[in-house]
């Protein structure tokens, strides 16, 4: 057995456990192909690239996604350490400036002296296998849904299975200017919404802190008018990497719409903890758009 651990893949998985094992004292051989090799949705040559959304959901402990993280810091987790450096305002949820957060991240890595990272294709042109690799030591495989053919291979032909993987929703762009401001508002949610025996008048002066998002409120035919156009709108073609296995905690919007003109409104754009400035009422169905 080598006095090493191999881990394969330079993304949040690999880098946090390849940390976590050498702050414990046992060396560790990071695999990352970048930038020998690019996957197509990725541009940096830093570790951690963060492709999706910048969110990395709720900081509440009454919420899973926040405890979670809270024990991850219980634990000294590297990834959530950086996060919270370089938090940028996200109302109750952890959201990163996402080039800070990759560019730490690798600086961490690359300078514990247990951890080598090697700009490597692993399944590529090399002899050298996932099985022959194992027979001499622990290997962590830790390369995402945009594993390289070659490896994806052979780690199905380890494991009897080709459906290791599932594709996150793109965050769209929303220019700013586009958003017409005398009907949306700034707020978080909950925390924008008045209390309900609040005085209208202390609920007012709150407003004037600006939160995190804009959020635009939608009555039952705006909303219905959404959905239509929505449901009914040209999508984009995907890539020849992008298949159908899509994962239920973070599907695309157009997709969700499609299961049923309620469906989004019992999910993403549920009417609850805000209140339309305008009418002084609950928003029917909020769109909420994060600020930058």
């Amino acid at each position: 057995m080598k006095d090493y651990i191999t881990v394969i893949g330079g993304g949040l998985a690999g880098c946090e456990v390849a940390y976590k094992i050498a702050t414990n004292g046992i060396k560790v051989k990071l695999y990352e192909m970048k930038p020998v090799k690019f996957s197509p949705a990725h541009y940096s040559e830093n570790l951690a690239e963060i492709v999706c959304s910048n969110s990395f959901k709720s900081n509440l402990h009454t919420n899973a996604c926040g405890l979670l993280k809270e024990e991850l810091r219980f634990l000294n987790s590297l990834l959530i350490s950086v996060a919270d450096s370089v938090s940028v305002p996200a109302g109750q949820a952890l959201a990163v400036d996402r080039e800070k957060f990759s560019k730490i991240v690798t600086e961490k890595i690359k300078e514990n002296k247990n951890i080598e990272v090697i700009n490597k294709e692993i399944g590529g042109n090399d002899i050298e296998t996932i099985e022959q690799m194992t027979k001499e030591g622990i290997v962590i495989i830790a390369t995402g849904p945009l594993t390289t053919d070659n490896l994806s291979k052979q780690i199905a032909s380890i494991t009897g299975t080709d459906k290791l993987y599932f594709y996150d929703a793109a965050a769209p762009i929303v220019s700013k200017e586009s958003i017409n401001m005398g009907i949306a508002f700034y707020g978080d949610r909950y925390t924008q919404e008045r209390a309900k025996n609040e005085d209208i008048e202390e609920w007012k002066k709150r407003q004037n802190k600006i939160g995190s998002y804009i959020n635009l409120p939608m009555n039952k035919q705006e909303y219905e008018n959404f959905w239509n156009e929505l449901v009914n709108a040209e999508v984009v073609e995907l890539h020849k990497f992008e298949k159908k296995e899509i994962f239920e905690g973070c599907m695309p919007l157009e997709v969700m719409a499609k299961r049923g003109i309620d469906t989004l409104r019992f999910g993403p754009l549920k009417p609850v903890g805000f209140t339309d400035p305008r009418t002084r009422y609950a928003s029917i169905c909020t769109c909420t758009v994060k600020t930058r």
